[in-house]
């Protein structure tokens, strides 16, 4: 049996942490421009990041994302005044559901097609933009399958500074744009670069985020409960909501409840070997 990537699980508690207190925190000056895009930015990214790391064929991919996307016109009704980012990573995971399969090289190429197409789309209506979320994806796979930790780390951190500068001092057109969900150009370079420094700080340290394992184990449902109650529920409660039921639950059973039974309705189509990263 393999065993789950520490460090990929960190990276998404990271993630879940951020939008958290995104949702439910009231911020604004440089704070705003650190939260705003990043995180789910980042939960995208991850996404890729398993589809890298997954044993699955496309079908397997085509029914998650189709999951996903349920979980999505679920979730709205009861959302409030948080954009569910579900119905995005589900159509772009279908639409991608062979993308593990290509080479590097067509990988690169697509990434670059996908940012120049978000950025001549920038800004669109959707808080999600469809092509800088198929990129970040991609990116996500390319980094599973290579796996440049220090490079990334340093690399990623150089532009996520370099992004939010230019968000707070520097005013850019809209293909170019570098504000969080616009989709421009530097969002896109900007938020990949990001999560590539992210994922690579969390793998390079995994050995002493091992506690925030659990909270990664089981993202989708707690990001549920999470936008479930979000409306009555303030962030540390959310916060150590989510840890106490991280813990508890992963105690006794092996996955989380939404992710078991993504899972099962994953292996109609085929069984799969992905305990490496999880649902």
């Amino acid at each position: 049996m393999q065993t789950r990537i520490v460090g990929i699980d960190a990276a998404r508690a990271v993630a879940l942490v951020a939008m958290i207190v995104a949702h439910l925190t009231v911020h604004d000056g440089l704070t705003a421009q650190v939260l705003f895009g990043f995180p789910a930015g980042l939960f995208a990214f991850l996404a890729g990041v398993s589809m890298g790391l997954m044993r699955a064929r496309p079908a397997q991919f085509v029914v998650r994302g189709a999951c996903l996307v349920v979980l999505h016109f679920a979730l709205v009704p009861f959302s409030g005044t948080i954009e569910v980012v579900l119905g995005t990573i589900g159509v772009c995971m279908i639409a991608l559901a062979w993308a593990p399969r290509l080479d590097s090289a067509w990988l690169v190429w697509l990434a670059c097609a996908g940012a120049l197409g978000s950025a001549a789309l920038a800004p669109s209506a959707s808080p999600y933009p469809p092509l800088m979320w198929a990129v970040l994806m991609v990116a996500g796979i390319l980094f599973a399958r290579h796996m440049p930790l220090r490079a990334g780390a340093v690399v990623g951190c150089v532009l996520f500074a370099a992004d939010v500068a230019l968000r707070w001092w520097v005013p850019l057109p809209p293909l170019l744009d570098a504000t969080g969900h616009a989709g421009g150009l530097v969002d896109v370079v900007g938020t990949a670069g990001t999560s590539i420094g992210i994922c690579s700080l969390c793998c390079l340290a995994q050995r002493w985020l091992w506690w925030l394992a659990p909270l990664g184990r089981m993202t989708l449902t707690l990001y549920c409960l999470h936008v479930l109650s979000a409306q009555w529920v303030g962030v540390w409660a959310s916060l150590i909501g989510a840890a106490v039921i991280a813990y508890g639950w992963l105690a006794v059973f092996k996955r989380g409840p939404m992710e078991s039974i993504v899972r099962r309705l994953t292996a109609v189509v085929g069984k799969e070997n992905n305990e490496k990263v999880g649902v």
